[in-house]
């Protein structure tokens, strides 16, 4: 079998999309799928459109948006066209809507993304001031594509029901396939049970990583901390990614600022925190999937979050970490991080069950293995 994979950018480009379209093109290039790639596509936008983006945006503090035009998605797709002209591939997988919302060719079309245009209005923040203009094409743009896919996959169930409500898209196409996590090394089954026994019991140790502050809940997060560090519990906060603007640092609190993962000593260091703490606490206000978590429970950490979005996918409660309401008092979290932390064998057994979420299904061998059987079963 062989597939074009399609994106926008230079999906060979790890930086791009956090490294997702990286990871997942190689992984399932070593199902023994060849992977041509068709990327680093022009953009063409309507006339006018930059001063109709300055009227909205001054006038009516709305966005206009230029991912979600479909003048735009039509010169990606017809790019996409002209590419596969000369290829001879069997399909075309793509984890964007842009590049096949408009494309036309003898291969079956396959999407595999994390979210869709209509999801994420009012959910996530730079979508809530979207123009008219913006939501009408996005949603035409987003239809379009659903009616030309042949698979329609989606990382979470969350937007895969978006799909069906939505956009009436046929309940046969569409597919749940979690994400995996985007890294390249992670502990052996031999070494992990080393690693989560080792983790300090004298201290709790949780960490932040994400670079939204607002979105992933970072002031819950240092809430947290702070109350327990005023009930008397040692406790460590390691925030990477961003850096709160507080009149002066808690002494339980560290700051590391950003991280990149896509350098070997940054790649070091997050491992090396992710190996040490008990908890990565990220209690989003909107997400769509979230692999971090994928990520965390590589390294045996489980998980403290909220349930929204495609999170319940990936964290399931009890077995790789813990969703609280989006209102979960701060009470709430401190509880239950204190009787988990009273009770070592409880918590490192779910230590290790996080783990094995992330051998058995939050991984991209898994995820592609998957995904290439449902390709398979339309060819």
């Amino acid at each position: 079998m062989r597939i074009a994979y399609a994106t926008t950018f230079d999906a060979n480009d790890i930086h791009n999309w956090s490294g997702t379209p990286y990871h997942m093109s190689h992984a399932l290039a070593e199902q023994g799928i060849g992977v041509d790639y068709i990327g680093s596509l022009k953009r063409k936008l309507p006339l006018f459109f930059k001063l109709k983006q300055t009227v909205n945006k001054y006038l009516c503090d709305q966005r206009e948006s230029p991912r979600f035009n479909t003048t735009a998605a039509q010169y990606y797709s017809l790019q996409v066209k002209n590419q596969l002209a000369d290829l001879s591939v069997d399909a075309v997988v793509s984890p964007l809507i842009n590049p096949i919302a408009y494309l036309d060719c003898k291969q079956p079309v396959i999407l595999w993304t994390d979210a869709l245009y209509a999801a994420m209005l009012g959910f996530y923040p730079p979508f809530a001031y979207h123009s008219a203009s913006s939501v009408q094409q996005g949603n035409q743009m987003t239809a379009a594509c659903l009616s030309r896919c042949e698979l329609a996959i989606f990382s979470s169930e969350w937007a895969a029901n978006s799909a069906i409500q939505f956009y009436g898209a046929s309940k046969d196409k569409v597919k749940v396939v979690p994400f995996g996590a985007n890294i390249d090394s992670y502990p052996l089954a031999t070494e992990i049970r080393d690693i989560i026994s080792q983790r300090r019991g004298d201290k709790i140790k949780l960490l932040f990583l994400a670079k939204s502050w607002e979105r992933k809940g970072g002031d819950v997060v240092l809430a947290v901390a702070k109350a327990l560090y005023e009930a008397g519990h040692p406790v460590e906060l390691i925030i990477v990614g961003y850096t709160p603007k507080l009149d002066s640092i808690p002494p339980y609190v560290s700051c590391l600022g950003f991280i990149s993962k896509h350098t070997a000593q940054g790649k070091e260091r997050i491992q090396q925190l992710l190996k040490e703490t008990h908890f990565l606490f990220v209690p989003s206000r909107a997400e769509a999937y979230g692999i971090v978590f994928c990520e965390a429970n590589a390294f045996g950490v489980p998980c403290l979050t909220t349930y929204v979005g495609g999170i319940g996918t990936v964290i399931k409660d009890h077995i790789n970490g813990m969703t609280f309401a989006l209102d979960a008092s701060v009470a709430t979290y401190c509880n239950y991080i204190v009787d988990l932390m009273k009770n070592r064998t409880e918590y490192e057994k779910l230590a290790m069950s996080a783990y094995q979420e992330f051998v058995t299904r939050l991984n991209w061998k898994v995820a592609t293995q998957e995904v290439k059987l449902l390709i398979e079963n339309i060819l």
